[in-house]
């Protein structure tokens, strides 16, 4: 304690009026900076504690519930003769006095609080509290730890510092404010879009697929998933980007088995949780699972529940929820604020899109057709006016005309797409470029190695430089035999064919060196094509594993180039689909709709159609075609989209259009 006494003496412990002004325009300076709570609460605590020359310091935040926290610390608190009163969480009551008071004010060591004598400072040091508050509401309080002094001049002094400096914070928040005013202002439209699409229709799933990709584009997360209640469970409807999905997966039942754990509960999940915030003992272990099988970074569960207009608390338990993921980064505050935003306008959709389709004949009732008084008169009368209807009918089935298309399903994908495949047996050694990465023509994406060949490496290797020696030996005792008398004449005709074999063993050595060569540079994969690899995780993916020659390794694509439908037309329409290619002068036009983007309707046009039938696990038996894009109207490039496309095939009778299937199965009935 003496020691610190001392200090407080020290001139050179207590800034000049010019340190103080820097300090304060510091401050002044940050408070006005755009940087986030996470930056400028600890840039803050630590300007504040060098501008008073303090030991260290802390901010106190409060939170909705009233509850104060220390949110920023700065210096832990020096630990004195009392380890438990001289720890910080002992101070939390000390700020929330203060808080409730609303006014600053200095306690000396020893000292009670001001307006509660009972509360007392155990601690050696000197204690500064202020208050700060943002539009009548309170926000928090700042703790300072100085030395004693005795002064109340320096006293008043360091008060009066800290009161400008929360008068700074306080501008701060004012400011974070208006900024996330203005970022709802900026989001207003697309509210107003969102509500417009997901209240378009009364189907469940078209309802549920609009809501997914729509939330997906506004908060601009990975992925969203959309969770109705059924019974006592829970299970997913509709996955953003993707047209259709396996239930059974287990990424899937894990998401489900999440949901069911949290609907109960009735508050959004946040993964990683806020500070001071901790999940329900009964969502832990489904979370930690759901984790673990879908390595999402930041996962967010918003309940979708029906509030009343008059207090807006919820009259039924939520009917479903919305999964939020995002796989590279935390789900961030603005992106929850937008997601709680669009909650009632996305619980309200599924409401009514569930109401409809657990009603019977729900669609059905759901258009309402026009009653019409029936007509008097005999029956012949009657009779003669239902034949003419019957007659009536039939004649604008024939001759009425109306657009007939083929309707293909398929994907969206850029045109110059390369698979990159496994030269020969062998084990990725190391990978070069990440997925999503930009790579260059015939750059090296990764290394394989062949044990094999290392091994063969080292034979061809040591026996060329044996053979190497061995010739230099020979050429030497050549060059030295003076041949002068018949011994030495024999000996140097068998040098010299010693000289011959072993240039000829050392000659294809050498080949065998420059084939191992070869061998060994073919193990550098490179990029067919300047690009980005498509390839999703490749790193865990191929690290380190054994790969098959002609095994595909990884996907390059120039998403930047021309980009094309690739469909699958169901084999028992090709003929209409080839006759119309026949009688059209041009190209057949192409409407499509992408599942990452249902609401827009875009145009192409047929380029190539396959040559024979392709056989497909879920659609049976298919012929491939690929569409001519424009890839500046496409709203999202997305390889892989799922894409419902129609192929336009001239016009005929409506009565055609309508039962061409009809048709075509009686034909092959009485043909066959």
């Amino acid at each position: 304690m003496s020691q610190n006494a001392s200090g407080a003496n020290d001139p050179a412990a207590s800034p000049t009026l010019e340190e103080i002004d820097v300090v304060v325009e510091e401050i002044a300076s940050l408070s006005r900076a755009p940087v986030a709570p996470s930056e400028f609460y600890p840039e803050f605590l630590r300007r504040v504690v060098a501008g008073l020359a303090a030991l260290g310091g802390a901010v106190w935040i409060r939170h909705a519930s009233g509850r104060l926290h220390a949110g920023y610390e700065l210096a832990a608190f020096p630990v004195g003769p009392d380890v438990e009163t001289a720890s910080l969480a002992r101070h939390e009551p000390w700020a929330a006095h203060v808080l409730e008071q609303n006014a600053p004010c200095v306690v000396s060591p020893g000292g009670p609080l001001p307006g509660s004598p009972a509360i007392a400072n155990p601690t050696g040091w000197l204690l500064l509290f202020c208050p700060w508050a943002v539009g009548g509401a309170s926000g928090g309080v700042v703790e300072i730890l100085q030395r004693p002094t005795e002064s109340p001049t320096l006293q008043r002094g360091y008060l009066r510092f800290l009161e400008v400096a929360c008068e700074l914070l306080a501008d701060y928040e004012r400011s974070l404010q208006l900024r996330d005013l203005q970022r709802r202002a900026a989001v207003w439209d697309q509210f107003e879009e969102f509500c417009r699409r997901v209240h378009a229709s009364l189907d469940l799933t078209p309802t549920s697929y609009t809501m997914a990709n729509e939330v997906r584009r506004i908060l601009r997360c990975d992925r969203v998933s959309v969770v109705v209640r059924r019974g006592f469970g829970c299970r997913v409807v509709a996955i953003s980007g993707m047209d259709a999905f396996d239930r059974r997966a287990s990424s899937v039942r894990h998401m489900e088995r999440l949901v069911t754990a949290a609907v109960p509960v009735r508050q959004c999940i946040w993964h990683p949780p806020n500070a001071g915030e901790d999940y329900a003992p009964q969502i832990a272990e489904p979370l930690d699972a759901y984790l673990e099988e879908c390595h999402a970074t930041g996962v967010g569960i918003v309940p979708l529940e029906i509030e009343t207009p008059s207090d807006g608390t919820p009259t039924a338990p939520a009917i479903g929820a919305l999964v939020l993921e995002c796989f590279y980064a935390a789900i961030d505050e603005p992106m929850r604020k937008t997601a709680l935003a669009l909650r009632p306008h996305a619980a309200l959709a599924l409401r009514n899109a569930l109401q409809m389709d657990r009603m019977p004949l729900g669609r059905l009732l759901g258009r309402r057709g026009v009653n019409r008084e029936p007509g008097r008169g005999k029956w012949a009368v009657a009779a003669g006016l239902a034949a003419l209807a019957v007659i009536g009918l039939v004649a604008a089935l024939v001759f009425v005309p109306a657009d007939f298309t083929v309707e293909a399903r398929g994907e969206l994908q850029p045109r110059r797409t390369r698979e990159v495949f496994a030269p020969a047996d062998s084990v990725v050694r190391e990978l070069q470029v990440a997925s999503g990465a930009k790579v260059q023509e015939n750059q090296v994406l990764l290394t394989l190695r062949r044990p094999e060949l290392d091994l063969e490496f080292k034979r061809v290797g040591g026996e060329l430089q044996t053979s190497r020696k061995k010739l230099a030996a020979v050429e030497t005792e050549q060059i030295q035999n003076r041949r002068e008398d018949e011994a030495q004449r024999k000996r140097a005709s068998e040098l010299t064919a010693q000289q011959e074999e072993l240039r000829a063993l050392v000659a294809s050595l050498e080949a065998q060196d420059a084939i191992l060569q070869r061998q060994q540079a073919e193990l550098e994969v490179r990029s067919p094509i300047a690009g980005e690899l498509l390839t999703w995780n490749a790193e865990q993916l191929l690290q380190s594993r054994p790969v098959a020659r002609g095994q595909v390794l990884l996907t390059v694509a120039d998403l930047d180039g021309p980009w094309e439908l690739q469909l699958r037309i169901p084999d028992r329409r090709m003929r209409h689909v080839l006759e119309a290619r026949q009688e059209a002068v041009g190209p057949l036009e192409v409407s499509f709709r992408l599942t990452t983007s249902p609401g827009q309707t875009l145009t192409g046009t047929l380029d190539r159609v396959g040559m024979r039938t392709e056989m497909t696990e879920n659609e049976g038996v298919v012929v491939l075609a690929t569409v001519q894009i424009d890839r500046e109207e496409l709203p999202e490039r997305v390889p892989g989209a799922g894409v419902v496309a129609r192929v336009h095939c001239g016009r005929r009778a409506i009565g055609y259009v309508w039962l061409h299937d009809l048709i075509d199965a009686v034909r092959s009935w009485f043909l066959f």
